[in-house]
């Protein structure tokens, strides 16, 4: 108990000192802003966030952040309530980034190579480390040092359940036009146990594992080319790589995404696991007349050949159209007509195989404060799935915030009802908003015991937010 205490009191101290220091310019002028968030979810979790944003100097942008999770469902009788389960302090800056972190770049599909889209900001990001600002802590931990801003860093992270993994960045432009990244991480894995007696996936057998990544983006307008490939290779694994290709063509009145992937089944992530699929291929093409939109996509995927030989790849093809229709009056009314299709074909070579249908339609109006949306949805797939919702969202948006009404109806597999409440009161510099629905369909007759069983199906979250920002003192109170 003594040690929880001085552990929450140094934990305070080091927020306190590092918004001290990190606040005061040499100026004397620098002006930070507040943002502090809390919701409570469930009436159980309690997620708080503390946000201070220093302005642009010299020294570039600057962030602290402070962030904890409380769950009072969890805790034993001789807890104090007033340790929270999960907390984390970051930092962000032009030459430092510590604390709860995401990927970037190619440094993100190192750890999942082709689980990134034709529009993932990966293939145009710079590979770097930013700071999580998730209400939820992150179990990835980073830190990254700029020896070179914008050229060159060193890096490390760390997660309880994979380890830690260092290595180094650099990011080389060749004039306007091209743009050249190169990562290198070195990482050792915990070794993977098998917790059944079964598995098609590769285990991970340990010890230390090496990647070698880069990229090269070529861009000349309206054509942009971001071709990824990386490498990875152990003291227990074989050699492992995959590659990504996409093509991006930008002009009017249409645009087209072309991606291709390619992953061996010999390829770690450095957090030791195997990659799910081995080839992707994908493209989409929008074009836009006028009101009018039309976008048309075909995405296949082809999983990993399994290590066992009872096990079997599945592949899986999806088609998806839309159309949408905009519309706006002089008395300033404005329509919205939709409609969205996707077909989805799964095989195996166990010859199993299965399908999928998704229909969505419906039109939407926008009258002064009120907005209106009606909309029908379809899915279907296999002999006894089958799942269709009918639903109707009422909006308004008065004077001091914002109110958000959903309701829908689905007669299959189970019929019952979807309700929905969003409510926002927005005042000066803060918010307070509720969230309530259903995590499950409210069935046409009562089954439950008592009205516990009914608020089982339902979720609530309460959140407030507010910003301040910090007087000067060489500023002085306007008369």
């Amino acid at each position: 108990m003594h040690s929880e205490r001085i552990l929450e009191g140094l934990r305070v101290t080091l927020l306190l000192l590092l918004g001290l220091l990190l606040g005061v310019d040499r100026a004397g002028c620098d002006t930070p802003t507040t943002a502090l968030r809390t919701e409570l979810e469930d009436l159980e979790l309690m997620k708080t966030r503390l946000l201070i944003d220093f302005p642009a100097s010299p020294y570039g942008l600057r962030r602290l952040m402070y962030v904890e999770n409380r769950n009072s469902s969890d805790r034993a009788g001789s807890e104090p309530l007033l340790l929270p389960e999960q907390w984390a302090v970051g930092f962000s800056g032009p030459l430092i980034t510590a604390g709860p972190v995401c990927l970037r770049g190619i440094l993100a599909q190192l750890y999942n190579p082709l689980a990134h889209g034709a529009g993932s900001d990966v293939f145009s990001d710079v590979p770097a480390l930013s700071l999580n600002i998730d209400l939820d802590v992150s179990s990835r931990r980073g830190l990254q040092w700029q020896v070179v801003a914008g050229h060159w860093s060193l890096l490390g992270l760390y997660n309880e359940q994979s380890g830690a993994q260092l290595g180094s960045a650099i990011a080389i432009p060749f004039g306007r036009s091209i743009d050249c990244a190169l990562v290198g991480l070195l990482s050792s894995p915990p070794e993977r146990l098998e917790d059944g007696w079964y598995t098609e996936r590769p285990l991970f057998p340990g010890g230390l594992i090496t990647h070698l990544a880069g990229s090269l983006a070529w861009e000349f307008d309206p054509l942009r080319i971001c071709l990824a490939a990386a490498a990875a290779a152990g003291r227990r694994v074989p050699p492992g790589a995959f590659a990504t290709l996409l093509i991006r063509l930008s002009a009017a009145p249409a645009d087209l995404d072309l991606l291709l992937g390619n992953c061996s089944p010999q390829y770690f992530t450095p957090e030791g696991d195997s990659g799910d699929l081995e080839w992707i291929a994908a493209v989409r093409v929008a074009r836009d007349f006028g009101a009018l939109h039309l976008s048309a996509g075909y995405r296949k995927e082809l999983s990993s050949l399994p290590s066992l030989p009872e096990g079997f790849r599945e592949s899986r093809d999806q088609l998806e159209a839309g159309i949408q229709v905009n519309s706006r009056s002089a008395s300033g009314r404005a329509w919205c007509i939709r409609g969205d299709a996707e077909l989805q074909r799964g095989w195996s070579t166990a010859g199993q195989g299965s399908y999928l249908y998704r229909v969505e339609a419906g039109p939407t109006l926008d009258w002064r404060a009120w907005s209106f949306s009606f909309g029908v949805k379809e899915k279907w797939g296999g002999e006894s799935e089958r799942v269709g919702d009918v639903g109707v969202i009422v909006g308004c948006d008065p004077s001091w915030g914002e109110v958000e009404v959903e309701a829908g109806y689905r007669h299959s597999p189970i019929p019952g009802f979807d309700l929905a409440v969003a409510l926002d009161a927005i005042g000066e510099d803060q918010r307070f908003y509720i969230r309530a629905g259903t995590e499950e369909v409210l069935p046409l007759c009562a089954s439950g015991d008592s009205w516990r069983d009914w608020l089982e199906l339902f979720t609530l979250r309460l959140g407030w937010e507010a910003k301040s920002q910090w007087r000067s003192r060489r500023q002085t109170p306007q008369r």
